[in-house]
């Protein structure tokens, strides 16, 4: 276990991300189930080693989570503890055929394999996000501030359930994912960095050199930028690393996005 860092720290709040002029940075990072975290435990166990290296440099990081994945938090006491002593910010993270147990049951409608939350019907989505919700708050895992659907699924029935059933007044998305859906207004929207619609900042996505390119670009045109991981990678023994061919675990691949920025100061 990480030693808390020494150094001042306020709430982080959704509200204050990409506010200031010039070029900006902001993690996020989805938090998923024993649907994509088939080693939950482990990566749960490196996350603080991540959002320590993210804070130490001033970064905030908005970590949106599962019920599932929230339950494994709490578990290991960091749900309450994270966003008390790092910049971070939690938000909500729905995959409906990965929900627990005590959630699903009150869902008979939901469809095996669906991952889609758009795909249901809004007092469907009603009957999934609300308890969601409720969950995480359970959970320790609170405020929440902002919402992703996963893999960024979302119309405007998600956007309304949200606005009437949580505090919740921003929503986070790759615009150019044909998942994402929303026509009306009501969150305020925190899109992440993308050329295209598999063209993102993704920290597992493309080698390091390529991310760091195009960190330098972004920081040349001063852009606001929401990178965006996920929680499978944090372990850095995890499977998806051999699978996929990824050189560089996502904590190495912040360091070396951390050195590109300080460098450009």
């Amino acid at each position: 276990m990480l030693t808390k860092i020494h150094m001042p720290t306020s709430e982080a709040r959704v509200s204050d991300l990409f506010e200031d002029d010039g070029f900006e940075f902001a993690v996020s990072m989805d938090c998923e189930g024993t649907n994509y975290d088939k080693n939950l435990d482990a990566n749960v166990l490196n996350l603080e080693r991540f959002v320590s290296k993210a804070s130490e440099h001033g970064i905030r990081v908005v970590l949106f989570v599962t019920p599932i994945f929230a339950d494994a938090l709490r578990r290991h006491g960091l749900a309450e503890r994270l966003p008390r002593d790092y910049r971070v910010i939690y938000g909500l993270h729905i995959h409906p055929d990965n929900l627990p147990g005590s959630i699903a049951k009150d869902c008979p409608f939901l469809r095996p394999g669906e991952e889609y939350l758009a795909s249901y019907t809004r007092e469907e989505q009603r009957s999934i996000i609300a308890p969601a919700a409720d969950y995480l708050e359970e959970c320790g895992v609170f405020p929440l501030q902002a919402f992703r659907g996963g893999c960024f699924s979302m119309n405007d029935d998600t956007a309304a359930v949200v606005l009437e059933e949580t505090s919740i007044r921003a929503e986070s998305h790759n615009p150019f994912r044909e998942q994402y859906s929303v026509t009306s207004g009501g969150l305020r929207s925190l899109p992440v960095y993308a050329l295209s619609r598999d063209e993102e900042f993704r920290l597992e996505f493309f080698t390091t050199e390529k991310l760091r390119s195009m960190l330098s670009d972004a920081i040349a045109k001063d852009s606001k930028v929401m990178a965006i991981t996920h929680s499978y990678m944090l372990d850095p023994d995890d499977f998806h690393y051999g699978r996929d061919g990824i050189v560089d675990d996502i904590h190495t691949r912040l360091a070396r996005l951390i050195d590109t920025m300080e460098a450009a100061r």
